[in-house]
């Protein structure tokens, strides 16, 4: 369960200050505390003593409290003379726990604003908010209670240091597009005979490297301790062969009444039935796998392990149909995408479309492309986007991917979180259409957005090229949790 410090700091009862003499202040704590408590079901919000002075004593064990918890609720609730007060809130946010200073207005202004001004500039995991209304203090709350119930999960990241190509397995992976491909497509198929014949040949991946994708191939140890620092998430990462072996064992009758029930409900579908049923296979062997390693989040080096036959089938229809059941797969091992997918989630109850992007500097538009995007955009199973079942696109001709077509008109917000800069970039845009064209990836959002300041504070080696798109406006929400989180904020709205 999660754990909050809930601290008071105002003056006694019958000092003269605000908000006046003889003021109640056990009675407004006590409120304080129920409106936490009725209202964030799995937290444990601890009362703390007033603090009207800087009584060493009482400041040292509430410390030590803060020690073993997870995060600190500071209400400001009176002021008046004592320095003492400033004191004891600057020493509890510099233990650097995810915190919100709280203000009463009327109440604690005078020491809120000061120990404010004292903090601001050190980018403390903080965020500060006034009003009159205990209401108004619920959106921030919730926010920080939902980031701190992430602490203690794990990321599973599929990746590998060498990779041989298994020809049999890539070979059948694209088995069952061969009759479509030797009518229509002859130069492809001569072309893969070419690359089995040749002993040494293999695709390119880029595992030893870093690539955009990969920013914890800088320094894994050091990138590990980051995210635990930062999210209290840890991450594991292994070598993918077991999944070949649940994939082995599925049921074939399963699969085959969940790819005809993506068929049914699907726009238009281009792929053969079996190659849909494969990635129905797929869907079945993620789901056992990730049940009994017990893992919600995972992101596998896809395209690396479909080029050397590690993967069977593309996953974008798989993590399509887990998305709907609370399971959360992203593409390509990117552990910076994937935690952005995560916090978003977390925050806005949606899933977010992890995306490349191309951007139109003349019409001020960018389109967010990728092969695999959620159908369930508004986070309800209810309101499903619609989609068609495409060719993969770099493939373009085999594996079969999800081209969903995303609410034109909504507002969106895309976001990249950085682990090693300690850092999150926010965009903001207007979904003008859903674009079509055969040319790069599947799913393509076109974003009406401020590309001019996109492009004039690119910085592509803190955040690379993917980025995360959540459909909605969510930058005030985003903000919140980044300063809750101590991260940089990079506003490129």
């Amino acid at each position: 369960m999660v754990k909050i410090q809930v601290i008071f700091i105002g003056k006694s009862r019958w000092e003269a200050g605000w908000p006046y003499l003889g003021h109640d202040n056990e009675s407004v704590m006590d409120s304080i505390i129920k409106y936490l408590r009725d209202r964030h079901a799995g937290v444990e919000f601890n009362k703390n003593e007033l603090i009207y002075t800087h009584d060493d004593a009482l400041i040292g064990s509430i410390k030590n409290r803060i020690m073993v918890s997870d995060g600190v609720l500071i209400f400001t609730i009176g002021h008046y003379g004592d320095p003492g007060l400033i004191q004891a809130g600057l020493e509890f946010i510099e233990m650097r726990k995810p915190t919100i200073m709280a203000n009463l207005i009327y109440a604690g202004d005078h020491t809120f604003t000061k120990i404010y001004a004292l903090v601001r500039d050190k980018n403390y995991p903080l965020h500060v908010i006034s009003s009159q209304k205990m209401e108004d203090f619920s959106k921030p709350i919730n926010i920080f209670c939902e980031l701190l119930k992430l602490r203690g999960k794990n990321v599973l990241v599929h990746a590998s240091d060498q990779l041989k190509i298994n020809w049999e397995r890539v070979l059948g992976f694209m088995s069952p597009e061969r009759k479509k491909l030797s009518e229509e497509h002859p130069e492809f198929l001569e072309q893969i005979t070419t690359f089995t014949a040749d002993k040494n040949f293999e695709f390119y991946t880029d595992i030893i490297g870093m690539d955009q994708a990969h920013q914890w191939r800088k320094n894994e140890l050091e990138y590990a301790h980051g995210l635990e620092e930062i999210f209290g998430i840890k991450m594991i990462k292994e070598e993918p062969d077991e999944i070949l072996n649940y994939y082995d064992a599925v049921d074939k009758e399963e699969a085959k009444k969940i790819a005809e029930k993506w068929m049914i409900n699907a726009l238009k579908v281009e792929p053969t039935k079996k190659t849909i049923i494969n990635s129905a296979k797929l869907y079945l062997a993620f789901k056992k796998f990730l049940k009994d390693k017990n893992i919600t989040y995972y992101t596998p080096d896809c395209g690396s392990f479909l080029l050397s036959g590690k993967l069977p089938a593309y996953p974008c229809l798989p993590f399509m149909e887990l998305y709907k059941e609370g399971i959360y797969g992203t593409c390509e091992s990117d552990v910076d995408s994937l935690i952005s997918f995560i916090y978003g989630l977390t925050i806005t109850g949606r899933p977010g479309f992890v995306s490349n992007h191309a951007i139109d500097t003349v019409n001020n538009l960018i389109t967010y492309m990728h092969c695999l995007a959620p159908i369930n955009v508004f986070g309800n199973d209810d309101q499903v986007a619609p989609y068609e079942i495409k060719y993969h696109g770099e493939s373009h001709f085999v594996g079969a991917s999800p081209c969903v077509k995303f609410p034109v008109g909504e507002p969106v917000t895309t976001i990249k979180i950085s682990i090693f800069n300690k850092s999150i970039e926010i965009r903001t845009g207007k979904i003008k259409s859903n674009v079509v064209d055969e040319r790069g990836c599947v799913s393509k959002m076109l974003v009406e957005c401020n590309v001019k300041r996109i492009m004039e504070n690119y910085d592509w080696n803190s955040f690379g090229w993917h980025r995360v798109s959540f459909v909605g406006d969510w930058k005030e929400d985003f903000i919140i949790g980044a300063k809750l989180l101590g991260l940089k904020i990079v506003d490129l709205s």
